[in-house]
């Protein structure tokens, strides 16, 4: 025959509960295990088994300690209803949230097979945009070191999250104040491309025309190929209506390896839209 009593080392280890959770509800007064008279050991009962096992139910649906423990000394059919009502939404809540997680995960994934499959082509081109959302982190040259600390000084002050992998950072370059013997260009701007249905934002890259350029490793690759952009636009009579661009779609957000880096350098010239010049253009507000 089976047990009657139980030591609290045999119930922790069969309802996988911890031996401070067990005298968590006994001092509750919810089980009540008697004083074995020859070793003082604990002994617990049929009755207290039959409670645990309610308890690791309850653990399981993710019921808080003190939630069971209040359940357990007012049961009845009416309680019982509304916490699993209670529990019912609450799961609704969570899985929404988990729904959410997924479609975002989903989505990056897509962005970078997306960006992986179009810079395979790293000739010049011409590409037309809708405007594009940004979070404008810095209007001012901005060492790489501090574009992550910025970047939470600016989640903190305006209370939003912003992501990083799978998303891209991106720098507007001032040619004319860099140093030329640097192997960088100097930044005007650091801001990311955001998802404007999950992160407020009244800042927009103009729409229109720009010329693109992908290239794949070192960022110094920037400095290098630049001037063929000026030279197409120059040879295409294209006129250059504001400062060249550099969008990391990946960098070290996304991977160690700098031979898998993914740039884009863009360049604005309109052939239709009008845009802004200078750094004015990245106040640009939503209409």
């Amino acid at each position: 025959m089976a047990n009657s009593t139980f030591h609290i080392g045999e119930l922790s280890n069969l309802f996988n509960i911890s031996v401070d959770s067990i005298r968590y509800y006994e001092k509750k007064g919810l089980i009540c295990p008697t004083r074995n008279e020859n070793n003082g050991y604990r002994e617990y009962s049929l009755d207290d088994f039959q409670t645990l096992v309610m308890i690791r139910e309850l653990l399981g649906l993710d019921f808080h300690k003190e939630q069971i423990s209040e359940f357990l000394k007012n049961r009845n059919i009416s309680t019982t209803m509304e916490m699993l009502d209670t529990e019912l939404s609450i799961i609704k809540e969570k899985m929404e949230v988990l729904q959410k997680k997924k479609e975002q995960i989903v989505s990056r994934i897509q962005s970078l097979q997306a960006v992986q499959n179009e810079s395979s082509d790293t000739s010049i081109r011409l590409k037309t945009f809708k405007k594009r959302p940004i979070a404008m982190i810095s209007t001012e040259n901005l060492p790489d070191a501090y574009v992550d600390y910025t970047m939470v000084q600016y989640m903190k002050k305006n209370q939003i999250k912003l992501d990083t992998i799978g998303f891209c950072d991106c720098y507007t370059l001032d040619l004319e104040k860099s140093n030329p013997d640097s192997d960088y260009y100097r930044t005007e701007n650091v801001f990311f491309l955001t998802d404007s249905t999950k992160t407020k934002t009244d800042t927009f890259l103009p729409a229109g025309e720009y010329l693109c350029l992908y290239y794949h490793g070192s960022l110094k690759q920037t400095k290098q190929l630049m001037p063929s952009l000026y030279a197409y636009a120059k040879e295409h009579h294209l006129t250059v209506t504001g400062h060249p661009m550099e969008l990391c779609h990946i960098d070290s957000y996304e991977t160690n390896h700098e031979s898998e880096y993914v740039i884009e350098l863009e360049l604005p010239v309109p052939c239709g839209n009008v845009l802004l010049k200078s750094s004015h253009q990245w106040n640009h507000k939503s209409q």
